[in-house]
């Protein structure tokens, strides 16, 4: 038997759709061809049953402090004792904050390094310019400093990789479409959304589109640090609940709203069109590359929440209309965005320089 490939995968944001994407790739790998350690960081919502959900023979998984800047000295030499004794033929850095640190600790190593931003910090809207520049900044020095292949998970995301390097891929963000092959009963005026409760889901206007709506219910599937935000009586947020939890509160909603501020290709959002929703979202890198605005969803702009409480309401009354555009969406996830294609391009892409 030939020897398998060795895959290092370094991941700071070990929640949410990061999670989600590490997890369907290394699950899917074929376990006779790789061999996989995952370096990761915690974060408060982080799943609790991260060794179930990485129980595969050839997956081992290793924990490293990655948030905090006063223990990136200590990261570095942790992330670089582990990849020695690994001894990786290709590395995989997940999120702006791994895709740093992985290239600071791993210069010396001699093999395939790919990064996948999965939205770029330099896209954050809750910092102002000076941080953006300087995380932009950040951004073309350890390119410069360590070269990689840029993994874009959408077009949009590409574009931006394409301001400091021309050395960029794109494998779009997908998802398991046989977790939808049964679809749930839709409960009529019931609004939900999917996400950690933070600047970067934009809660504020998720409650102001509640409360202009008093009469139809909202549900935020999760949890976050921005939490007490969520004043609107007819909003109900879940808490942390497993995948399969989150996924089932999806399939009974009328309509997925999504407010986010800069993304780089939502998991929710593939969900979500996956379970035939109308999805209305803002128009921003990752969203705008999912959603075709009137074919499979409607994009607005965030600075303008009367246009989305009009479409909702009008979603809402219009049930064909409604239901037309969740079938447009889900037969796009089925033909763009299924596992097995993506899964096939990493493994290429882990392969191709060996």
């Amino acid at each position: 038997m030939s020897k398998k490939t060795n895959v290092l995968h370094v991941v700071e944001s070990f929640s949410t759709g990061v999670y989600a994407i590490v997890r369907d790739i290394v699950c899917n790998l074929n376990p006779d061809r790789f061999e996989v350690l995952i370096i990761h960081s915690l974060r408060d919502d982080s799943p609790k049953t991260i060794e179930q959900d990485f129980a595969r023979a050839n997956i081992s998984l290793l924990y490293i402090p990655m948030g905090s800047t006063k223990e990136y000295l200590t990261s570095l030499r942790k992330i670089r004792t582990a990849a020695r004794a690994f001894n990786p033929d290709a590395i995989h850095l997940h999120s702006s904050k791994a895709g740093f640190l992985g290239r600071l600790a791993l210069k010396r190593f001699k093999v395939p390094i790919i990064y996948s931003p999965h939205g770029f910090s330099f896209l954050r809207t809750d910092v102002g310019p000076l941080k953006r520049r300087i995380f932009f900044q950040l951004e073309y020095w350890i390119d410069k400093y360590k070269r990689s292949t840029v993994v874009a998970v959408s077009e949009g995301e590409k574009q931006h990789a394409l301001r400091f390097t021309k050395n960029v891929s794109r494998i779009d963000n997908f998802i398991d479409t046989r977790m939808f092959e049964t679809l749930g009963s839709e409960e009529k005026g019931f609004i939900a959304t999917c996400g950690r409760i933070s600047p970067q889901k934009n809660p504020q206007l998720f409650n102001t589109i509640a409360l202009a709506l008093p009469e139809h219910s909202f549900l935020w599937i999760g949890d976050g640090p921005l939490r007490e935000t969520l004043t609107a009586p007819n909003i109900t947020v879940t808490g942390l609940l497993s995948r399969k939890e989150a996924i089932e509160h999806v399939k009974q909603c009328s309509i997925y709203l999504q407010t986010s501020l800069w993304e780089g290709m939502p998991v929710s959002i593939l969900e979500a069109m996956a379970a035939s929703k109308t999805c209305v979202a803002t128009n921003v890198v990752g969203n705008r590359d999912l959603i075709s605005d009137g074919k499979t969803g409607f994009l607005c702009e965030a600075e303008k929440p009367e246009r989305f409480i009009d479409l909702l309401k009008r979603l809402i009354k219009d049930d064909e209309l409604r239901r037309s555009i969740g079938r447009n969406a889900r037969e796009y996830i089925a033909k763009y965005h299924a596992l097995d294609q993506a899964v096939a391009k990493y493994e290429k892409l882990y392969t191709v320089s060996l």
